[in-house]
């Protein structure tokens, strides 16, 4: 059912031009049952869209609503800086522990590597009870472990005087060593500790305060030293020494140490057993009747 609603529409004069119902005018007159309040309602939707004073109130909403998208904005800024700050920190964490890794890993193969050394050594050794043989078979280890060195290796007495006992080259003769190997039996095997830690000298002129005339082999040379020790007791030093153009080969100073140990374990098994067969072995034959 339709019904006429002129008599509730504004005259057409009072519509102000560009309206939407200024175009439609013709067909206002007629509309579904129920229109008349939605035709209101869009009117006065209309009326507050033109009026100069609904404008303003706009105007004022959209600068508020401006300053409002600032503020979120700049807050947006900050939260990405803080952001952008914390996943630099979390890098750098990350990197540093990835660093602390790469240093443990490497003790771990530096260990692991001087282990091997070690067990090769006492494999090599075996039972044998003969000094010279024991240090000839660790000079050679030592020579094919830490090539191209030079190796020396001291004994020492109960009075702390050491003597070179076996040296093996590869590029120094023990003839041209021994002036330095004697300046370094006095002055640097004595100040050695009683742990298996090996000492690095990038010059190992540095282990002397006195060197041999010329320098001898120190000069131009880098040095490991490390003592032959057991359970605190010091046996002797063994040295490895080679041209400082020559880089090191990996886990040298473990390796050097390792082998340091393994010497001063079977330097005091030999000793213990050499003092119990001859406090057991009778001095005198039995005399027979």
């Amino acid at each position: 059912m339709v019904y006429a609603l002129k008599h509730q529409l504004p005259p057409r004069s009072s519509v102000c031009a560009g309206c939407p119902l200024q175009a439609m005018w013709p067909f206002a007159a007629t509309v579904v049952k129920g229109a008349p309040r939605r035709a209101d309602a869009w009117i006065a939707m209309s009326s507050r869209r033109n009026s100069p004073s609904t404008a303003r109130v706009t105007l004022a909403d959209l600068r508020v609503r401006c300053e409002r998208l600032e503020s979120v904005l700049r807050q947006a800024l900050s939260s990405r800086s803080a952001a952008r700050a914390e996943r630099d920190s979390a890098r750098a964490r990350l990197r540093s522990a990835g660093d602390d890794f790469v240093v443990a890993f490497e003790a771990i193969d530096a260990r692991t590597e001087a282990a091997v050394a070690a067990a090769e050594l006492r494999g090599l050794l075996c039972n044998d009870l003969d000094i010279d043989t024991m240090l000839t078979v660790a000079t050679e280890h030592l020579l094919a472990r830490v090539r191209p060195a030079n190796v020396a290796i001291w004994l020492c007495n109960s009075r702390g005087d050491y003597a070179v006992a076996a040296y093996g080259a590869n590029s120094v003769s023990r003839a041209r060593a021994e002036a330095s190997l004697g300046v370094l039996g006095r002055e640097a095997c004595t100040h050695l500790g009683n742990e298996p830690v090996a000492s690095v000298f990038d010059n190992a002129a540095e282990m002397v305060s006195v060197p041999p005339p010329g320098g001898g082999v120190l000069a131009g040379s880098r040095a490991i030293i490390a003592p032959l020790v057991f359970r605190g007791e010091l046996f002797g030093a063994v040295l490895v020494f080679q041209p400082v153009s020559e880089a090191w080969q990996p886990n040298a100073p473990e390796i050097v140490a390792s082998i340091g140990a393994v010497l001063g374990e079977q330097i005091e098994r030999i000793t213990r057993i050499v003092v119990q067969r001859g406090t057991e072995w009778p001095s005198t034959p039995p005399e027979h009747d």
